[in-house]
């Protein structure tokens, strides 16, 4: 089973928001993770913010390909990029430990990885937080504030610049932190 997750579509912002466009790729990443048989194209990349059915097929065919290729034949690459499976207090940051990240973590257009929200539990308490790349994991200085939740690449239509070393990008994601 082949998941598109929904593209990046809509007004850009310059603050954490609610999204439902957001929780719904969430809760795509969530049912492919529970679901040995299923692998996720993570599209959030490829959106147009003024068209909901965004030109690049092509590359959505090839993530695809490279899915069916991991799942079906047993194909070396991860089926899906990189892939957050936990976040953990350690000190004064939040480690994301991210699996499926073949050749390693990257980021384009910056040092560092952009798009990480610490939040709090109650709704509008998210607030953008500084990451830096530690291996396969990800570092997010926790600063002040509630820590319960860290959330990436989370918006209608988030830039987000996290890859692997074979361009698939991190799912969008949000996770409790332990």
């Amino acid at each position: 089973f082949l998941v598109v997750q929904l593209s990046g579509w809509g007004p850009r912002v310059p603050r954490p928001v609610e999204s439902g466009f957001s929780q719904i790729r969430d809760e795509q990443r969530r049912a492919v993770a529970a679901d040995p048989h299923a692998a996720l194209a993570v599209t959030v990349d490829l959106g147009d913010v003024v068209d909901i059915h965004p030109a690049n097929k092509l590359d959505v065919g090839h993530r695809l390909a490279r899915g069916a290729e991991a799942l079906t034949y047993g194909g070396k690459a991860s089926p899906s990029g990189p892939w957050p499976v936990e976040a953990r207090f350690e000190g004064a940051v939040v480690r994301v430990r991210f699996t499926g990240a073949d050749n390693g973590l990257v980021t384009y257009s910056a040092a560092q990885p952009i798009g990480f929200e610490l939040c709090g539990t109650a709704s509008g308490s998210c607030r953008f937080a500084t990451a830096t790349l530690a291996g396969s994991d990800v570092l997010v200085a926790v600063g002040t504030g509630a820590a319960d939740r860290v959330r990436f690449c989370w918006g209608d239509s988030p830039i987000c610049n996290l890859y692997d070393g074979t361009g698939l990008p991190a799912t969008p994601f949000e996770l409790p932190v332990r």
